[in-house]
């Protein structure tokens, strides 16, 4: 691997940049998203509290490279850029298929790095050993695609479903993550050392409280369940509680 895929400056966008962070929050983006999903939330944070927005390749400052359709291409370089940008206590969290590529990126910094979080959140995602709950869409026509995903979710904007033009700047980002989730073969592994902490909206139909409790097979640490008001994009309406019991849960 080059020295060039491991920039950090590639990597991740440092918000709100602490002089001495005690700690270091990797936040991973959602289907579709990039950093800007996490807009406004270093300023949530406490003064010794440092923000990183992972920047997924394909988008954004990285939109002329290649679009990652696997989480081995994707959760592999980006554990390598962590472990070669980190050097404090770091917590990673990501939201929806975020918290998928998050626990997959905690495995491999184990695995090839010798490192692990402080701690593991994860929001608004099954956890990665349950059996899919829906079939596959991430190959079907755009209209399909677009149908599909707000069913399921409800994240479409009307704006993008109305513009060809706009569909063909986005959608190609929002398939290849949902393909990342859906081509996802879960491999058992001894689980975390690391506490894991769950969040979810208690009226998500996506992601159920028993889908969120599931995870705690895959800690060997602190397991820690919130459930918060909201449904599955709970996340941006309880961002401040979010963040206060995600850093308080990070010790």
């Amino acid at each position: 691997m080059t020295h060039l895929q491991l920039d950090p400056g590639r990597w991740f966008l440092r918000a709100g940049r602490r002089p001495r962070p005690r700690l270091t929050v990797i936040a991973v983006p959602w289907a579709g998203s990039g950093t800007a999903a996490y807009h406004g939330l270093a300023d949530l944070l406490p003064d010794d509290v440092e923000l990183w927005m992972l920047r997924l390749p394909g988008r954004e400052v990285r939109r002329r490279e290649p679009l990652a359709t696997s989480m081995s291409e994707l959760a592999g370089p980006a554990a390598a850029a962590c472990a070669a940008a980190l050097t404090g206590e770091f917590a990673l969290f990501g939201h929806s298929s975020g918290a998928l590529v998050a626990f997959e990126v905690a495995r491999r910094l184990r695995r090839e790095h010798g490192r692990l979080p402080a701690l593991l959140a994860v929001s608004a995602q099954p956890a990665p050993h349950l059996p899919p709950r829906y079939a596959p869409i991430h190959d079907l026509p755009v209209e399909g695609f677009l149908d599909a995903l707000d069913a399921r979710c409800h994240s479409v904007p009307a704006a993008l479903r109305a513009d060809a033009e706009m569909q063909e700047v986005y959608v190609p980002a929002m398939r290849a993550d949902v393909t990342v989730e859906e081509t996802y073969e879960y491999v058992a592994e001894t689980p975390l050392e690391c506490p894991v902490s769950v969040f979810g909206g208690e009226s998500d139909t996506e992601c159920r409280i028993s889908d969120l409790e599931a995870w705690q097979v895959h800690t060997s640490g602190k397991f820690t369940r919130n459930v918060l008001p909201g449904d599955h994009f709970f996340f941006q309406t309880s961002r401040e509680s979010v963040v206060k019991l995600l850093v308080e849960q990070a010790g």
